[in-house]
């Protein structure tokens, strides 16, 4: 925008930077072009340039006239966005499952930000555009800059289009515009080089600042400022369908029998959906990573968005380790790391070992989208589990969680999950998409009704019938329990007792924060039992499934009490999501996960389509 004289402002770039940058710039910094001002005159004309700096503010993936109005500020209706540009486009980063070839800190070091180059076609697509507006009479002694400062000023990298390319100076967050740049106008490029972490630090803002001024009065600048926001990671929901299931792979019966049986049913499910095996040793896909993604404007997509999948490793911390203090097997996110695939790990050490186990992202999952009181949230809210206020050394990393937070658009709702051994939040929960005034469903465990159902069998004459038939607990012992026995074992009755209590207080907490009625919980029913460190599941967790699509999910075949040909467990699940149009797919979990604290949902991982509300609508 064109600014009177009196509208000139003291530059706040050092003058010690403007020079530098008239430095490496050479002589194009004053290219006078086709200027033809005497010495004498330049003391004397008067300097009113045009300075319009544009970024696509109204979203709409075009940089124009119309994206002028509140470019300074960032609102949940107009604002420009940009990337994180930490995918590897062209695929070059090396990769290792192996610490002693590459340390932890190494894999995370590389990504396509690392340089100051663009790496391919696919990689300028990753970068938001600004534009500076011509100034058609730009003398020759008129001089800008392209700068960003503050916090952001070390977070982003700004590149200077040339003859049809973008490059990038040795200063990153400064851009040198000489006289011939103001009279022809210059597409600019911007990326960040990281995601926000610590709003204490970066709050993922960041102004980008042209300056015009008079190269003789360089502390004289005429300015014009656009308001950019480096889009947050979005953790995925279950309303949308997935589009790939991981699974680790290890060279066991029990594993193929498992990842066979899945890949069947995700072939029959009728979804696009692709299935990811990883020959890594740790069995539990859901923990060591978490998928999620980042998007802006599409350039010229009308409205579509650019999206770049980001997959978190978990904070799990080896004790003792320094090349590699991190889980090995959340190593695979750098080899998931691709075009458009990029990879985050945050993580401090000095926790308790009791808690990494809160650090494993089973304990990460998404409440989906849902308004209360007026507050809307589109893109749901987070919901973790974590020990209470009192056991300060049974908490999740804090610095993962600061960054978690820092993304703002999914905040988050906490659970106490220290009465659990496992501890983590989808032991007891789990989201379904559903015909219902909200979209969905929770599933909810119920150890107080999975008595109530055995108690009826008994009652009806079942009482020694068995549940766990042909199964085996670890040494060989066998599994199998009569209805009798369980209901007068006053171990495991004591554990139910004490899990259901539990189970209301979180669920207390969640219709606090959600509004949930009784008409939009399932019930799922299955037995605790005590182990040492805390209560986990004594039959199959069901609860702890797959949700594949708005009308398939796979669960873990609960090995109940079979009467009359069927599984009352299978039938009380069965019966319950059918009114919602899901069907359940039952496989064998027993030896491989049952038996080791988890379940369908522990065992496997997935990625979803992304969904159509954009994050910069959330209204945060």
């Amino acid at each position: 925008m064109s600014l009177p004289p009196e509208q000139r402002v003291t530059s706040c770039v050092p003058l010690g930077v403007l020079l530098s940058l008239v430095l490496f710039s050479g002589c194009s910094a004053f290219d006078s072009g086709n200027d033809t001002s005497q010495n004498s005159d330049r003391l004397t004309a008067p300097f009113e340039p045009n300075v319009n700096l544009l970024a696509d503010v109204n979203r709409d993936g075009v940089v124009d006239a119309e994206d002028e109005a509140g470019e300074d500020a960032w609102t949940a209706d107009r604002g420009a966005i940009f990337l994180a540009n930490i995918d590897d486009d062209q695929e070059i980063c090396a990769f290792s499952m192996s610490s002693s070839i590459l340390s932890d800190d190494a894999l995370a070091a590389c990504n396509d930000a690392r340089d100051s180059e663009v790496n391919g076609d696919e990689d300028l697509l990753d970068l938001a555009r600004l534009r500076v507006e011509r100034w058609a009479d730009a003398p020759g002694y008129a001089v800008g800059s392209i700068s960003v400062t503050g916090p952001a000023s070390d977070k982003v990298r700004l590149f200077k289009q040339i003859d049809g390319e973008f490059v990038s100076f040795r200063i990153a967050n400064v851009l040198p515009l000489s006289a011939k740049n103001l009279r022809e106008g210059v597409n600019i490029a911007i990326e960040a080089n990281d995601i926000a972490r610590d709003p204490a630090e970066w709050d993922g803002y960041a102004d980008v600042v042209l300056s015009i001024y008079h190269v003789d009065r360089p502390q004289e600048r005429f300015q014009d400022t656009v308001r950019l926001r480096v889009a947050p990671v979005v953790l995925f929901h279950h309303l949308t369908p997935v589009r790939n299931v991981y699974v680790s792979r290890l060279d066991i019966e029990d594993s193929s029998r498992f990842r066979g049986d899945l890949g069947r049913a995700l072939a029959e499910s009728g979804e696009p959906t692709a299935f990811s095996e990883f020959a890594v040793e740790d069995l539990w896909a859901q923990d060591y990573f978490e998928p999620a993604y980042m998007s802006m404007p599409r350039l010229e997509g009308g409205g579509a968005q650019h999206v770049i999948q980001v997959n978190y490793r978990s904070a799990n911390v080896n004790w003792g380790a320094t090349k590699a203090p991190l889980r090995e097997a959340g190593r695979i996110v750098y080899w998931l790391r691709g075009r458009n695939q990029a990879a985050v790990q945050q993580y401090q050490t000095g926790m308790s070992s009791e808690s990494q186990t809160l650090n494993s992202l089973g304990n990460t999952e998404v409440i989906p989208p849902y308004e209360k009181d007026g507050v809307k949230y589109p893109l749901g809210r987070l919901l973790r589990g974590r020990g209470p206020d009192s056991e300060p050394d049974f908490q999740p990393d804090p610095s993962f969680t600061k960054m978690l937070e820092a993304q703002a658009v999914q905040p988050p709702v906490y659970l106490d999950t220290s009465w659990l051994a496992v501890a983590h939040v989808d032991e007891t929960l789990s989201f379904l998409p559903a015909d219902t005034p909200r979209g969905w469903i929770a599933l909810v465990a119920d150890p107080a009704q999975a008595r109530r159902m055995l108690q009826n069998a008994q009652a009806q004459g079942h009482g020694e019938a068995k549940l766990f038939t042909g199964m085996r607990w670890p040494y060989d012992r066998p599994a199998e329990a009569t209805v009798s026995e369980l209901l007068n074992h006053a171990g495991v009755m004591d554990a139910n007792a004490r899990a259901a209590l539990e189970i209301d207080e979180q669920l207390l907490i969640l219709r606090e924060a959600t509004g949930l009625t009784d008409d939009e919980i399932v019930r799922v029913p299955f037995l605790f039992q005590n182990a040492p460190n805390g209560a986990t599941a004594l039959q199959p967790g069901t609860v702890n499934l797959l949700s594949v699509s708005r009308s398939l999910v796979i669960a873990p075949d609960p090995h109940g009490l079979v009467i009359d040909g069927k599984d009352i467990f299978k039938v009380q699940l069965e019966e319950a999501l059918a009114p919602h149009g899901i069907r359940v797919h039952w496989t064998d979990t027993w030896d491989l996960y049952h038996l080791g604290g988890g379940e369908v949902h522990c065992a496997t991982n997935s990625a979803r389509e992304v969904p159509s509300t954009k994050w910069w609508e959330s209204g945060r």
